[in-house]
Parts: C-alpha cells; structure tokens; sequence
C-alpha cells in the first residue's frame, strides 16, 4: 500500500476511509512502474469537509474537484464520496465494514476492476487484465455475479464474467454503451446525468 500524508490527516481528524486496494495490486509491468503512484481513497459524505483543508494544504497541489497531487512524494490522491464511480456513474457504494477496515473488500475490488476500466477507458489495460486473471484462476468469486447483476443487469454480467473465465477481455463499444445504460439507472445517476447536461448548457 502507498504511504501518504493524506492517510495522517485522515487518521488525525478521525475521518472514516477506505482505501481502494487489493491483494494483486502489484507492480508488474513497465506500464504500472512507469506511470505515478496515485491512491485511490473513498470518504463518507459526512465528512466532505477535510477536502476542503486539504484543499488549503500546501504540501498538495489541486489536479480536480476530487484530485490532490503530493508535492513531495509526487504520489496522485483520488478521492471518492461513498460509492465508486465515473464521473456521473456511480456503480458501487462502499460498506460500512470497508471503512472501519480503511480498505475496500476484494469484492468491492474485483467489482472496481469489471467496471472502472470499462466506464474509464473503454477497455481493459494489461494491468486490469493481469488482477482479473488471477481474481477469477479458481472460477468466479464468491457474491460477484450477484453483486454484478445489480450494477449492469443479469445479461450483461452472465456474458462479461464468461468470457473473463475465458481470457477474453475483448469488450465492444455496444456492450460498453450497454453496460451504461444499466448504470443509469441505478444510485441516482440519471438525475445526476440531466443535472450536469443542464448546468452544461448554462
């Protein structure tokens, strides 16, 4: 896991987090050692106020809304409210057991990993493939396909994991668009759609 200041000021202000890692997020490659090292971290929205001091912090250097880089260390800090997400896509909310362990549950990452790439890049990068393959060398974890099947719907996840299982981690843009459509439809996105699509065109 990577050390950064953020995680003291967390701790110092007895702000509940959770940190988006699992057991084969490892460097293993040269597309993963040579791009920075950034952590991804999910607050509760109760405790939304911390961004703001650190915001005001000048060992960090505002990137996004969300996004911090560590003057120091160079490290690139993601911050996540509740629930996993792209951009108006939030597609997982975080358990309460997640946050008192102040790491999401390899669940929580496996699901992270299915969906993020797909909604980030429209694909998967050799590092997601690598973490998929050995999440899914046994077969399919345990809870996946039903906590999949919330997020994109029965179909969708029946094809996605079979061809995981597979080794084929060829994705079409229609699929992708599919698998959108689903989200939409669930945690509020859709609101969440009009209301940037409004403020947009304002």
């Amino acid at each position: 896991m990577i050390n950064s200041k953020i995680l003291d000021i967390l701790i110092a202000n007895d702000i509940p987090f959770a940190i988006i890692d699992g057991k084969y997020n490892v460097d293993f490659n040269d597309e993963v050692r040579c791009s920075s090292p950034d952590l991804d971290i999910v607050l509760k929205s109760d405790s939304a106020g911390i961004i703001e001091d650190i915001r005001d912090n000048k060992e960090f250097a505002s990137l996004e809304l969300l996004s911090f880089k560590e003057k120091e260390t160079n490290i690139r800090v993601d911050l996540y409210l509740n629930s996993l997400n792209v951009g108006y896509y939030h597609f997982l909310n975080i358990e309460d057991t997640s946050f008192v362990n102040h790491r999401v549950s390899e669940e929580e990452y496996i699901i992270y990993q299915l969906i993020d790439p797909l909604l980030k890049f429209s694909k998967y990068l050799p590092r997601h493939k690598y973490r998929l393959q050995k999440y899914f060398s046994v077969g399919i974890p345990e809870n996946i396909f039903y906590k999949l099947q919330r997020i994109i719907g029965y179909n969708l996840t029946s094809i996605l994991l079979e061809k995981i299982l597979k080794g084929n981690f060829s994705v079409s843009q229609l699929f992708i668009r599919r698998c959108k459509i689903n989200i939409l439809f669930i945690n509020g996105n859709f609101v969440r759609m009009i209301k940037k699509r409004l403020l947009d065109n304002v």
